[in-house]
């Protein structure tokens, strides 16, 4: 075995480095000790920490006059991915952003399996799942999280879909891949009834961008949109010939 391969097998036992930027919390600060203050949220310091910043905030960035990302997630902050594709997790404003978390690999490294390369994005979202998100609630992806998760299964020729679905009060957007097991992306989770925040005009963006991959790899791939009958009403696109509606309950995602 190469020492690049030998790298390669390491990177999920090493797979997130931390990454503190004026965050207030000591560098110091072990990754056991973050994980039960997190696991503890209820705590008055907690409450205090994320006050303001805990319920579902929606930024449009915009390249050249085009919007190009709708930033929406559970505490205002966002898994992303930086300039040279590291995944991170910012804090998702548009101005003054910080970065919390860097992972230890990069989408760009040539030297690694696309295959292992989802692996380990998946590990790392699970990580930051389980890590920083507020009881109930979900950090989402980015747009350019998600194209390049469709990049890495067209290169692995893996059957990919991407999914607006419903499980009881919960509203999921995902990328799927429904002949692997372990390898399913969960977008970012809303609930239904939510008196504060509507999630039908963004997943109606959603949909629009998973059409604008489906349309660019068309010619060399297909990636089928599957869409829950009641979400389909409420967005516009029951009677579309272009997405398979569905009216059976999800079952739960293993990323979860």
């Amino acid at each position: 075995m190469t020492d690049q391969n030998n790298q390669t097998t390491q990177l999920p036992n090493r797979l997130v480095t931390l990454r503190w930027l004026d965050s207030g919390t000591c560098p110091d600060e072990t990754l056991a000790s973050l994980v039960e203050r997190y696991r503890k949220p209820y705590a008055e310091e907690m409450i205090q920490a994320v006050e303001g910043i805990a319920k579902p905030v929606s930024t449009t960035t915009f390249v050249q006059g085009n919007a190009v990302d709708f930033r929406i997630t559970s505490f205002h902050g966002l898994i992303d991915l930086d300039r040279d594709l590291y995944p991170i997790l910012t804090n998702a404003r548009a101005t003054n952003e910080q970065v919390f978390s860097t992972a230890a690999f990069s989408l760009e490294d040539m030297g690694m399996d696309s295959g292992d390369k989802l692996l380990c994005l998946r590990k790392y979202i699970k990580f930051v799942q389980h890590t920083w998100a507020l009881p109930g609630l979900y950090i989402g992806l980015s747009m350019h999280v998600v194209r390049e998760i469709a990049s890495l299964a067209y290169w692995k020729n893996y059957t990919l879909e991407f999914r607006l679905d419903k499980r009881g009060n919960a509203l999921v957007m995902a990328a799927q891949f429904p002949h692997l097991q372990d390898r399913d992306f969960v977008i970012n989770i809303f609930r239904e009834n939510d008196p504060q925040f509507n999630p039908y005009p963004l997943m109606k963006e959603w949909l629009r961008f998973f059409r604008s991959i489906v349309k660019e790899v068309a010619e060399l791939w297909t990636i089928r949109i599957v869409v829950n009958e009641s979400i389909a009403e409420k967005i516009g696109c029951l009677n579309d010939d272009d997405v398979v509606i569905t009216n059976e309950e999800m079952l739960p995602y293993t990323c979860l």
